[in-house]
């Protein structure tokens, strides 16, 4: 093989989309660390990037602001959560900026602010 040829063509593996986890332990209780491998596991079989699981402090005072800081801080489009209880059962907080997907129903909710416009 001539080492100034071209490699042989391969098959491209498309990027996968960064994205962070969010669990919150007053949610899940002793569920946590399982519903923290399964946003992992969900994340790889979808396609995401998974960087980072979310954890805030049980104490802290505003545990989804907490997480939207963070992932914003991260530059991730997307943030995973098990269900809809760890967004308090509203999706709006978090469309705002980033898209959001559940493990449990699988489920994707759109941002709704226009990226780069």
């Amino acid at each position: 093989m001539d080492p100034l040829s071209p490699p042989p063509a391969t098959r491209a593996i498309p990027p996968r989309q960064p994205a962070v986890g969010f669990v919150r332990t007053d949610i899940s209780g002793p569920d946590a660390e399982r519903h923290a491998r399964e946003i992992q596991r969900y994340a790889w079989r979808n396609g995401f990037r998974l960087l980072y699981t979310v954890r805030p402090p049980l104490d802290h005072d505003d545990p989804i602001g907490y997480a939207l800081g963070l992932a914003a801080g991260l530059d991730v489009p997307v943030i995973v959560v098990f269900d809809l209880a760890h967004v308090d059962n509203r999706p709006e907080l978090v469309c705002d900026d980033f898209d959001l997907v559940t493990v449990c129903p699988p489920q994707t909710w759109a941002r709704t602010s226009a990226v780069g416009w």
